[in-house]
């Protein structure tokens, strides 16, 4: 599996980032420019990823390693941000919350 840091998370611009948390946690705060595809709704939602290669995140970490695993194994080009956005929030990285 693919996987990434926070830090390198934040030198891509290019990249489409899904946050698999809950409506509720993404609606507390996210990475900027992240979708929302709930893990728990992602098997109905595939048709809503995007088209190449993207990068999955959640609170932590385990949640998107295991959205990775099963999205690489329906051949998606994917990768998975090791410390999630709880690691993003202690670097003091930006957040959106939404309005």
């Amino acid at each position: 599996m693919k996987s990434i840091t926070v830090a390198q998370l934040a030198e891509r611009s290019e990249t489409p980032l899904i946050d698999v948390r809950e409506r509720e946690e993404f609606a507390a705060g996210h990475v900027p420019g992240a979708v929302n595809l709930p893990m728990s709704e992602i098997g109905d939602l595939l048709h809503e990823l995007p088209d190449g290669a993207f990068d999955v995140i959640c609170q932590l970490g385990g949640r998107s390693a295991r959205v990775v695993e099963a999205l690489e194994a329906r051949g998606y080009d994917v990768t998975n941000v090791e410390g999630g956005t709880a690691e993003w929030i202690a670097e003091g990285r930006e957040v959106e919350i939404p309005a």
